[in-house]
């Protein structure tokens, strides 16, 4: 079952975000450790490798949602929608691989930046 945000973050990130980021992964040659511990940073983003091959953060030093900005939205509950376009990016780059996405913090939960953990399970495959 796909989470109420999904189709909302796929018309998101499908035209500008996730052409950047294939772009971005096919350059650091599909090395997600090289991805989020070095040349995601700068640009309003930042990585981290918290286990190489398997844990990560992300984030944006502001909040990016055109919607919020706008003053339309200020449920931070609306952050699950950068959590589906997170997935849903890294389900495009590595479609055989198992990842989970977890909010750890947000602006519209009060914090300064925006930041992610992803999770990817090296051991089971999709089928």
């Amino acid at each position: 079952m796909k989470d109420k945000y999904y189709e909302q973050a796929v018309a998101c990130v499908k035209d500008y975000v996730l052409p950047a980021q294939i772009k971005l992964y096919q350059s650091c040659g599909g090395n997600l450790d090289k991805i989020y511990g070095e040349a995601m940073n700068g640009n309003g983003y930042f990585g981290k490798v918290i286990e190489p091959g398997h844990i990560y953060e992300l984030g944006y030093e502001k909040c990016t949602c055109q919607k919020v900005l706008k003053g339309q939205i200020s449920d931070p509950e609306h952050c699950n929608c950068s959590r589906q376009s997170i997935l849903y990016i890294l389900n495009q780059l590595e479609p055989d691989t198992i990842f989970s996405v977890e909010i750890l913090e947000t602006v519209l939960q009060g914090a300064d930046h925006c930041r992610f953990r992803v999770t990817k399970d090296s051991s089971d495959k999709r089928k």
